[in-house]
C-alpha cells in the first residue's frame, strides 16, 4: 500500500528533522523539503491516472473542455500553493506563507474568470428569454 510508505517517510522525516533542528536548523528544513518532495514524486503517477479519469469522465458528460483545463491548472495551484506555504511556515515565516496563500487565491480567482464569465452570460441569456 503506497500511502502506508509515504506515512513512515513523513513520521521518519519528520523524528530526524526535529532531532537535527538544534545543531542545524537549515539541514532540517533541507530534509523536510527533500521528504516532502520524495512523497509528491511518488504519488505522481497516481495523479496523472487520477485526472486522466477526470478528464475522460467531465468530456463524456459534455461539459466544455476548457472547463476541464481551468479544473486541472485550480488543482494545480492549490496543490503547489498548499505544499510552498507549508514548507515556508515550517521554516518560520509565517508572514511569508500568508502571502504565498493570498497570492495562490489570487491565482485561481483569474484562472476562473472565464469560466464565471461563461456563467454570468449563460444566466443573462435565459433571465432575457424568460
Amino acid at each position: 500500500m503506497e500511502i502506508f510508505g509515504i506515512c513512515i517517510i513523513g513520521i521518519l522525516a519528520a523524528v530526524m528533522a526535529l532531532l537535527l533542528r538544534r545543531q542545524s536548523p537549515q539541514t532540517a528544513l533541507l530534509l523536510s523539503v527533500g521528504a516532502g518532495t520524495l512523497m509528491i514524486l511518488s504519488v505522481i503517477k497516481n495523479i496523472l491516472l487520477t485526472t486522466q479519469s477526470i478528464s475522460q469522465l467531465l468530456q463524456s458528460s459534455g461539459i466544455n473542455a476548457d472547463y476541464i483545463v481551468i479544473l486541472f491548472k485550480v488543482l494545480g495551484i492549490c496543490f503547489l500553493t498548499e505544499f510552498t506555504c507549508d514548507t515556508v511556515t515550517e521554516a518560520g515565516m509565517l508572514s511569508l506563507a500568508t502571502n504565498i496563500s493570498f497570492a495562490g487565491k489570487v491565482t485561481v480567482l483569474i484562472t476562473v474568470l472565464p469560466m464565471f464569465r461563461d456563467i454570468i452570460a449563460a444566466i443573462a441569456s435565459m433571465v432575457s428569454t424568460s
